[in-house]
């Protein structure tokens, strides 16, 4: 086995990261649980996602002015982190999974905050879009890697990293200097300049680190910017999938004590 391999088993298995997904029983939404949700949220979000939720509080403002990300309009659709299919809304475990986990580099994590608290800032945030009532895709299957990292597996993931054209925008090393990353010709929805991910600095990567994160990244994609959903490139070819995860997680550089 390559040392490498070895190394990214440990770590999987000694610091659990197998993924990273945040469970939790979602109690009644109801007009008690938004309002409460209201409180929470004029204290700890307003800041950044502004008072009617369009994304432009006075601190988001900032933050987003010129380049990519804004705050979330909660107004809108093309929500990224999800693990609904492409142009679908997340489901409610998505909205807390982010909110306890943030964004790295841009959201702080609100784990401090109670769980129910956090479930009734989800129920006012929601409030914000009559789209959330309506019908509600299915997320997609997200199970368990079907097997450890192998040197067969990271190089076939390294070759469709190639296939599929990840290069372009994120390099060929995985930094985030690809040509098209590079000219300046990535943008989000609203015309805003992206920079590809540094996929080989784990802190770097939104949507979390873990392996199930990667292939619910790959299978999903970023809706509202460039990075597509490869779900149906992988359709009965999942375990392709995480060869491909494999290979992006070997990127990383070691993480630091």
């Amino acid at each position: 086995m390559h040392p490498k391999v070895g190394i990214i088993l440990v770590i999987l298995m000694v610091t659990g990261m197998w993924g990273t997904t945040v469970q939790a029983i979602r109690p009644e939404d109801d007009q008690q649980a938004r309002e409460m949700g209201r409180l929470t949220y004029e204290r700890a979000c307003v800041w950044c996602h502004g008072a009617e939720g369009k994304g432009d509080g006075p601190s988001g403002w900032f933050i987003g002015r010129y380049s990519a990300p804004r705050p979330r309009d909660f107004t809108r659709e093309s929500y990224k982190f999800r693990s609904t299919p492409s142009g679908e809304l997340p489901t409610d475990q998505d909205l807390f999974r982010t909110i306890t986990q943030g964004i790295p580099g841009y959201m702080p994590s609100f784990h401090s905050l109670a769980e129910n608290e956090r479930w009734q800032v989800i129920a006012y945030v929601k409030s914000f879009n009559s789209a959330f009532k309506e019908e509600m895709s299915p997320p997609i299957p997200l199970p368990f890697p079907p097997h450890a990292p192998s040197d067969a597996a990271i190089e076939n993931g390294r070759k469709l990293y190639q296939q599929f054209g990840c290069q372009v925008c994120h390099g060929e090393n995985g930094v985030g200097d690809g040509p098209e990353s590079r000219a300046g010709h990535l943008r989000d929805a609203q015309n805003l300049l992206i920079s590809a991910t540094n996929l080989a600095d784990r802190s770097a990567l939104k949507n979390g680190a873990g392996p199930q994160d990667l292939y619910r990244s790959i299978m999903t994609g970023f809706d509202g910017t460039p990075m597509p959903s490869y779900g149906g490139q992988f359709a009965e070819r999942e375990q392709e999938a995480w060869d491909l995860v494999w290979y992006l997680l070997s990127l990383s550089e070691k993480p630091r004590r």
